[in-house]
């Protein structure tokens, strides 16, 4: 097991040749969709109070089925926002898929292009799609974005009737960090996954399950993905990290958590052991794990740029969803 010290102040971004956590270094992520509208025991955290109404802004779109920029909770003077993708010609109640972006846990937002893409796709697909930011390192540690994102699914339930969402059919789909958020959303907290901030499907685009030293010891890590992680835990040390645990989905597997469907390349900058190593975590805590190794090295969003990925996506999310 590697051992590493002191943090290095060498924080150049590198997104070529990384190896270990390259998912979460903040490498730009990228898809496109033809013809589309628009181009047990570590403490999990706790589910925080969401808002009980939509809180508008007066710059908020509407048009097309997207409802943007929505005030889904505010944190000392923080204001966390959310756009809501749907079909305008569905009256049946629908499940939601909340929509989480990565960016190291430092950068990204719901506004990119590939998010955008994406939450169209699940709205003409029959979901309503829920894009959203959450607060982000190294000004908010963890866990203040997982808490963000329990928050965004309190809020999606306690707002279902507005947006025609079935509340007890929720899912998560994220990305890079945002897929490492999400896999945490799906292991944390116990019990019913229709209920509270519990979800019932989990869709995971290159995102490493374990943050720990033993994770980071996968490949050879540059000393600028060690630095992002460290930013986002808080910690000094790698290998004197208290949250570091409590921040890696592997650390939660127990019998009640959901459906997970996780998606990578061969030879992506997220070794496939970390994809590997959930899958046999959640297999052995009696869960359902799907994996799909995709040749090549596209990472993250860019995985949904093959249609055999997406016709996945949506098949595991019509047999967890319905």
């Amino acid at each position: 097991m590697l051992v590493f010290g002191q943090r290095s102040t060498f924080m150049a971004a590198l997104c070529v040749g990384m190896v270990g956590l390259g998912a979460l270094t903040g490498c730009s992520d990228r898809m496109s969709f033809a013809g589309a509208a628009v181009t047990s025991d570590s403490t999990a955290p706790a589910a925080p109070t969401s808002q009980a109404e939509p809180t508008r802004t007066d710059e908020q779109q509407t048009g097309n089925g997207v409802e943007a920029d929505i005030v889904y909770r505010e944190v000392a003077g923080d204001q966390v926002r959310l756009d809501v993708c749907r079909s305008a010609d569905r009256a049946e109640l629908r499940p939601a898929v909340l929509l989480i972006h990565g960016g190291a846990f430092a950068a990204g937002d719901k506004d990119t292009q590939q998010w955008r893409e994406t939450c169209i796709w699940l709205a003409e697909a029959g979901y309503v799609a829920i894009n959203l930011n959450y607060r982000l390192a190294p000004e908010h540690i963890f866990p203040a974005a997982i808490e963000d994102i329990q928050a965004a699914v309190l809020w999606t339930r306690d707002n279902a009737a507005t947006y025609g969402i079935d509340p007890q059919r929720v899912g998560v789909l994220g990305g890079s960090a945002g897929a490492n958020l999400a896999q945490l959303l799906g292991t944390s907290g116990s019990g019913p996954t229709d209920q509270g901030a519990r979800v019932s499907a989990v869709v995971s685009l290159s995102g490493a399950a374990d943050l720990t030293e033993r994770g980071l010891a996968l490949g050879e890590p540059l000393d600028v993905q060690i630095d992002r992680v460290l930013d986002y835990l808080g910690c000094s040390e790698i290998n004197d990290c208290p949250a570091a645990a409590a921040a890696s989905p592997i650390t939660h597997v127990d019998t009640s958590d959901p459906a997970f469907l996780l998606v990578q390349s061969e030879q992506e900058s997220l070794p496939v052991e970390q994809t590997s190593a959930m899958a046999a975590a959640l297999a052995a805590g009696g869960g359902n794990a799907e994996v799909l190794i995709q040749p090549g090295q596209a990472h993250a969003t860019r995985l949904l740029d093959e249609e055999a990925v997406r016709a996945a996506v949506l098949d595991f999310l019509a047999r967890t969803l319905r």
